[in-house]
């Protein structure tokens, strides 16, 4: 059975005034990517593809189309574009996610809030906090939202929008904020909200009122005691000299979500790889021995499991600065959505 394969999408690729008081005028995540510097011999990083669409800028219109048309072509479902809404109508990035509000397009989509402060993560100074303002924000959000839940285009469950939340754990009126969703869904004529959380909480209290569950960083789930360790005196206490935390792709992916095979409400992730230096530099992480090898085994793990879900999310169609991309780079082309397309059968 053929699986509806959804990719997270990343919308940072065009200027922001934000942006440009922050990381200096012009940045984008292709800033980041341009000026990367390899950290260890051998290492490399995967740029786009300049026969395709190259380094873009999403405030036109017809790159989203020409990449969804290429999505479609391997039998991607859709794009799950991040959003950012952190309270009282403040709001980033949003301005590639509202081009699809256009009626010349038939790119499919859904959204996923990323619901966290933004940080310099060099310095941990707070740049934009993250704020939960009760039911009144709440309505805001889903009014704001609502133009796009009644796109023909956006993927419904149902007759449910789906929608992703990133933290579910950091929602602390989580109940009071799926329940006015739920009543509005319902009072503009949908079933309610097809919600789907992007980390597994355990024993998180709401969780029954979850349509859906994936885990992202069970991406991580084998690391050894001593490399969680490691990681942190690198990411967080600022030993440099040690980084950037090196793991084995084929060793991270291996057996990755079998404690959730049978459980209901569980939808897989596919990873397309991992390295985070062109953002962080030697603080970063990176999945080594990514390659079409490596990530058949982990694709065909994913697609030949009896999973209950009928979803699969993918991680990422875009993330470049973070390592994890789909669409075609300068190294492999398209090989690796041949391999998406192949296995989805």
């Amino acid at each position: 059975m053929s699986r509806k394969v959804i990719a997270y999408y990343l919308p940072q690729f065009h200027q922001i005034p934000e942006n440009d008081k922050w990381w200096g005028f012009g940045y984008t995540e292709w800033t980041a990517l341009k000026k990367w510097k390899s950290c260890f011999e051998g290492h490399q990083i995967r740029k786009p593809d300049e026969k395709k669409i190259g380094y873009y800028n999403l405030l036109n219109l017809d790159v989203i189309k020409k990449q969804y048309e290429l999505a479609e072509k391997y039998n991607i479902t859709g794009f799950c574009f991040w959003a950012y809404w952190f309270g009282g109508g403040a709001r980033l990035l949003e301005k590639p996610l509202d081009l699809l509000l256009s009626q010349n397009n038939k790119i499919r989509y859904c959204v996923a809030w990323a619901n966290h402060s933004w940080f310099d993560k060099s310095t941990w100074t707070m740049l934009q906090k993250q704020h939960y303002l009760g039911k009144e924000d709440y309505t805001y959000f889903f009014y704001t939202f609502l133009p796009h839940f009644k796109n023909p285009n956006y993927i419904l469950d149902d007759g449910r929008p789906v929608f992703s939340l990133f933290m579910i754990q950091d929602i602390p009126d989580f109940q009071l904020y799926i329940e006015t969703w739920n009543a509005l869904a319902i009072k503009e004529g949908f079933r309610g909200m097809f919600f789907i959380s992007d980390q597994y909480v355990p024993n998180f209290q709401f969780n029954h009122l979850l349509s859906g569950f994936s885990h992202s960083p069970q991406m991580f789930k084998n690391r050894n005691f001593f490399q969680k360790i490691l990681e942190r005196l690198i990411r967080y206490h600022s030993w440099h000299f040690l980084g950037p935390m090196k793991y084995s792709y084929p060793r991270m992916m291996k057996n990755l979500f079998n404690e959730f095979i049978n459980v209901e409400k569980f939808i897989p992730t596919i990873f397309c790889g991992w390295d985070t230096t062109p953002r962080h530099g030697r603080r970063g992480v990176v999945l080594r021995y990514f390659n079409p090898t490596h990530f058949l085994t982990h694709v065909r793990e994913i697609f030949s499991t009896q999973f209950k879900s009928q979803y699969v999310f993918v991680k990422s169609w875009n993330e470049w600065a973070e390592g994890n991309v789909l669409e075609p780079d300068h190294i492999h082309g398209e090989e690796y959505l041949a391999i998406m397309k192949k296995e989805n059968n």
